[in-house]
This record gives structure tokens, sequence and C-alpha cells, in this order.
């Protein structure tokens, strides 16, 4: 059986993701990827005369919603009738990238035609790679000859840039990719990234963690660059699967449900293995009290800070403190951490302050 997985490259205009997906195909097949190409569907639609001035904004967002669920859908088909082991569904631009063009309301009624509201649309890929625009870093290399359909100025692709950027935090696997490098070497960590997310050699977790003084949530809530997302997550060991983790991450029909195995290679290095499953199989889980190591619940504070993304966790029971997340390609990536927040100590190597701990410290107040 194939393997799939989908990535969705967004980010502002002459960001390079035109060039970024012919790249990815090509090097991905010498590591054995199929890769299937899904096009950016709203140039398409305004080349042929379909634009939001003939349209009105509405329909023309509907109908490009509805052709780019269409062609992630026929590459996803295409994919399962490959003979790869392991193929890539490569979007040119996700759902959600239109939402920055109209409002929160016609956003979701439109996506409900589809069965799809804003959460779910950030839960559909497995990543999310923001290139950021030339505009933002590169400004001598932004033009848009490459593509009649638009015409931003630069002031206008860094407002669009960040807007998107904005939409997206809080899914799952975001990166940035920004321009502080040529743009052979913003390639260059795009396809590292990517192969992260194929598992390619392995599937790794590489992730640092720090303890934090506990956060100005206000200040975090007014950040166009940062979302809270509510999750409760249960341990589990069982006589048939072993031991692994199931997650609900968002509330009400927003929310998802995850089960996911970890394999412990060192303090800082795991091979993870996800899968969405149902909410009837996650409530099935918590119903097997024997089994349940530990439950735990808390606010994800989902950050995008100087080009990284972090996942800063607040939880019931401390009212001092708070934790910080970092995953990283390597053991010895340097990184930066945000200037607001006070960090206490790296606790990376802790085991007192990995969830699992935690779940099983502070379980019975959620059970």
């Amino acid at each position: 059986m194939t393997e799939i997985l989908t990535i969705a490259l967004t980010g502002g205009p002459c960001a390079g993701k035109t060039s970024a997906m012919k790249y990815l195909k090509e090097k991905l097949g010498t590591y054995g990827v199929q890769v299937f190409c899904v096009g950016e569907q709203a140039t398409e639609l305004m080349q042929s005369g379909k634009t939001p001035e003939a349209l009105g904004s509405f329909d023309f967002h509907r109908l490009l919603f509805g052709n780019q669920l269409a062609a992630e859908e026929n590459a996803r088909k295409a994919a399962r009738e490959s003979e790869s082991k392991k193929a890539l569904v490569l979007c040119d631009r996700g759902l959600l990238d239109s939402r920055a063009y109209v409002s929160a309301d016609d956003y979701s009624r439109y996506a409900a035609e589809y069965g799809f509201d804003e959460e779910r649309v950030r839960n559909r890929y497995n990543a999310v790679f923001h290139l950021v625009t030339a505009a933002n870093g590169a400004e001598e290399f932004y033009s848009l000859e490459n593509n009649k359909a638009r015409g931003e100025d630069p002031e206008q692709a860094r407002r669009l840039d960040e807007a998107v950027l904005s939409l997206w935090i809080g899914t799952p696997h975001l990166r940035v990719l920004d321009n502080r490098t040529d743009f052979d070497g913003k390639l260059s960590r795009l396809l590292r990234e990517t192969l992260a997310v194929l598992g390619i050699p392995e599937p790794l977790e590489i992730e640092r963690k720090f303890l934090i003084a506990y956060p100005d949530t206000e200040f975090l809530n007014e950040l166009k660059t940062c979302r809270r997302i509510p999750i409760t997550q249960a341990y589990l060991t069982t006589p048939e699967e072993g031991r692994f983790r199931v997650r609900k991450r968002g509330e009400g029909d927003d929310a998802v449900y995850i089960k996911t195995i970890k394999h412990k290679i060192n303090d800082l290095k795991r091979i993870e293995i996800e899968d969405n499953i149902s909410e009837e199989e996650y409530y099935a889980y918590l119903k097997q009290k024997e089994y349940v190591e530990g439950m735990i619940s808390k606010d994800r504070y989902c950050l995008v800070w100087d080009a990284q993304y972090f996942e800063l966790d607040v939880y019931p029971f401390w009212a001092d403190r708070a934790t910080l997340e970092l995953e990283l390609l390597s053991e010895n990536q340097p990184y930066r951490l945000p200037d607001f927040l006070t960090v206490i100590r790296d606790v990376s190597f802790e085991k007192d302050y990995r969830n699992k701990t935690l779940a099983v410290r502070y379980g019975k107040l959620f059970t």
C-alpha cells in the first residue's frame, strides 16, 4: 500500500512557490518518492477569464475552493493508484489561503458547502510550508513578471504574506522559509523540512523544551502570529497495541483526533508516527480506563516568531510557569527564543517536564 502525505506550499506573491514545486518534484524523485502536484488554482481561473471582478468575490472564491478541493482529491486518487511505496501530494497553496481575500463569514459559508471549516482545513495537511515573499528580505528580486494575473506592489505583498501566515498558525506542522539566505539556500532548507515530514530516512521528532515563567496570555491572544488551541490527551498501554497517545485537538465540531506512537532514541530525538482517528475511536480508547495511564488538558499557543514555530503550553495546575517547545531538524541546529518570554531553563533532558509524566501526576484532575 502506498503511504500518501500531503504538503501545502503557501506564502505571499513572488515567494518562489512555483520554482519550489519543480525543485521538490525533481529532488524527491531521487529518494523514491513519487510527487503529484496540484497547481495554483486561482491563477488558472483568472487566466481563463473567471476573475473576482467577473464573478463577484464570493462566487469566485467558492469556485476556487471547490476546484482546489477537487484537484487535491484527484491527486490523492492518482497517488493511491500508483505503485510507489511513498507518495507526496504537493499543493501550490492550501484551502485556507483564500480566507486572506474574503471575510470570515464568506469563507465559513462556502467552506461549509464542502463540509469544512477553518480548523478542519488547518488540520487537513501533513505540513504547511510558508515561503516568505521576496518583498520581505529579498526586495531586489521582487517581481510579478512570471504571474500576469497578480499586481501587488511590495508593501501589499508584505501585508498579504503576513495575513496568509497568520491564518495557518495552529496547523500541527508549520514551517516558515524566510529570505535570510539566497534562493538556493531557501530551496535547500525546504527540501530538508520536506524530507523530515516524509520520514526520510526516519520519521524523527527532535525537540527542545524550556520551562518558562507564566506568560501574558492576553498579549499572546492579541498577536497576529499566535493562535490558542485547546488540547486534551491521554496515554495508554494496551495488550494489543502497546504504548501510544490519543489527542483531541480543538473544540466542539472543529476538533480533530490523533493517535501517536513514539519510540525514544535519546532525550532529544524520537521516532514519531501519527494517524488521524475518528471521534468515536478517541472516546472508545478513553473508556478503556484500566489501560489509561494518565490524561492531561492544556491550552497550546502556537506561535511564529523570527521565522520559527513554537508551541507554548499553559496548564491548569500551574499558575507560575508553562513550557515552550521547538522542533528542530537536527540536535545541533541553532535557534532563537522569543524575547518577550522569561525562560527559566532548558528542561529537554528532565523527565519531570515530559507530558506523560505530567499526565500521570495530574491526570486524576481530568478523569
